[in-house]
């Protein structure tokens, strides 16, 4: 017999600042807990164009996880565009 992890999804909404030009951005974010995994799915506006980005981290025991989500897409934006 197999046990099955639950999750549930939760949506997130923050405004991220763009490093060295200080843009703040937009950002909503779905994310699913599936163990100690957070999944998120983000989207976001940058003038003229909508974008989407995927990605999971590990979560952080003593934090959040909305908090660990945030950081994580952070750091994904910044690497893209930054």
């Amino acid at each position: 017999m197999r046990k099955s992890q639950t999750s549930t999804l939760t949506t997130v909404d923050f405004k991220h600042a763009m490093p060295f030009s200080g843009r703040g951005i937009k950002v909503c974010a779905d994310f699913d807990v599936r163990g100690d995994v957070l999944s998120w799915s983000a989207t976001f506006y940058i003038a003229p164009q909508f974008f989407e980005m995927t990605g999971c981290v590990r979560r952080v025991q003593g934090e959040a996880d909305s908090r660990t989500v945030v950081l994580s897409i952070g750091q994904a934006m910044n690497a893209r565009f930054g």
